[in-house]
């Protein structure tokens, strides 16, 4: 394995770690929050804008792949196996690498600078981007439990407070001013980094990497 794919393969993991463990850490402490506030695809994307696509998408894959095995790092063994339809598990993992190559895309169009404009364009990316997730994984319960509910009724409890005081579709709007509090300071410090090296920090992340 070369030195650049031995620093991917690491970065991959590291990231990969530092999601999961930041997903564990917030469903602990906002417990009474599900589905609200959450800071796994935030680190997700900018992993993809500051790394490039496959070290993004591959974190995306993997973290969501742990975290829908394991909900909770407590649960029991059983229900890491049983409680998560593979075709579900599927669709959540393909969503978390949205985020991923979503981040090294953003880098096309947008460069941290203009404080204001960078973390305007970032919210609205992050705003599509949780929307997309946020229909698309209630598609993906469907698909994978369609003895429960249709696609079209999954789609309409996005928006309606069935199960909670809030409906689901509330974390798109969350997860956009997350993105705007916290991406931009993120990227900017990581792509300040020396170890980044110059020419990781002028030049943009590629999608094939």
């Amino acid at each position: 394995m070369t030195s650049l794919g031995s620093r991917k393969a690491s970065l991959i993991a590291i990231m990969s770690a530092v999601s999961i463990l930041v997903a564990y850490s917030k469903g602990l402490a906002l417990a009474s929050l599900p589905g609200v506030v959450e800071f796994m695809t935030v680190l997700i994307f900018i992993t993809g804008y500051c790394f490039g696509a496959l070290v993004g998408g591959s974190v995306g894959v993997i973290a969501l792949t742990i975290y829908m095995l394991i909900p909770s790092p407590f649960a029991h063994p059983a229900v890491w196996l049983f409680s998560t339809s593979p075709i579900l598990l599927v669709v959540m993992a393909l969503l978390g690498g949205m985020f991923g190559v979503g981040g090294a895309y953003t880098t096309k169009f947008t460069k941290p600078g203009r404080e204001r404009r960078f973390t305007l364009t970032l919210a609205v990316v992050g705003l599509i981007l949780t929307f997309v997730y946020d229909i698309m994984s209630s598609v993906g319960f469907a698909l994978a439990y369609p003895a429960f509910t249709t696609i079209w009724q999954s789609i309409i409890y996005t928006f309606i407070p069935l199960f909670l005081p809030y409906p689901p579709i509330i974390h798109t709007v969350t997860n956009a001013i997350i993105f705007a509090l916290v991406a931009p300071v993120m990227i900017t410090a990581i792509k300040a980094l020396p170890s980044m090296g110059e020419d990781e920090r002028t030049e943009e992340p590629s999608l094939v990497s």
